[in-house]
């Protein structure tokens, strides 16, 4: 079970994402106002979250950053937007257990691509779904939505190599990894649409112009 200070930690991870999601309403120049405040704040709740993280006996990985740095890049990657202020990245945090730990690392990475093909699946499929639910006369829809729905599952296989920007350990009686990683949002959707192209082009009785206009999502 996590303790309080990786509980914490991932709190305020996903608090900063919603945070990130909200500034999307405000001007350009309160955005840019608002995201220096909040990377302030990143740097400070970094630095109390490593402090919580050395006490519970968590430590660096030799050869990677300082622990304050590592938890510094996490948050800030989920601060990072795109020229339109959009999120930059999809961000996760997992903890896993093991007996070794090569086993913990493979566990937490999994873990974390995981998650990070489920907020793929929810964000960028899930808009893809949206087109073909509001889509009136499309044809071969039963098509469409087996070939989605299929490729929704396996998302996680297209990630390819990802580098953690977070990896701490723990050694008590098992081996214990917090890892975090980020996967770019504009290459997910790259290769989603790259991906969805090819099978609506192969499986369904589509037209060109009708797979664009279903993955046509910004």
């Amino acid at each position: 079970m996590r303790n309080k200070f990786t509980l914490s930690f991932l709190l305020v991870l996903a608090s900063m994402f919603f945070i990130a999601n909200e500034n999307h309403a405000q001007t350009k120049k309160e955005k840019k106002a608002t995201l220096k405040e909040l990377k302030g704040k990143a740097v400070k709740d970094a630095r109390k979250a490593a402090k919580g993280l050395r006490k519970q006996g968590y430590s660096e990985i030799p050869g990677d950053l300082p622990m304050d740095m590592q938890i510094e890049n996490s948050y800030l990657a989920r601060l990072s937007t795109d020229d339109m202020g959009n999120p930059k990245f999809f961000v996760t945090t997992q903890e896993s257990k093991a007996e070794s730990f090569a086993a913990a690392k493979q566990a937490a990475m999994q873990l974390c691509l995981t998650d990070i093909a489920s907020q793929i699946g929810s964000e960028i499929v899930g808009r893809i779904k949206s087109n073909v639910a509001n889509s009136e006369g499309m044809s071969d829809a039963a098509s469409v939505t087996e070939v989605i729905g299929a490729y929704q599952n396996n998302v996680s296989a297209r990630l390819g190599r990802t580098t953690p920007i977070v990896m701490l350990k723990k050694v008590d009686g098992l081996t214990y990894i917090t890892m975090s990683i980020k996967y770019p949002i504009a290459e997910a959707e790259r290769i989603v649409k790259e991906d969805l192209r090819k099978e609506l082009a192969s499986k369904a009785d589509m037209n060109q112009d009708e797979i664009n206009g279903l993955l046509d999502i910004r």
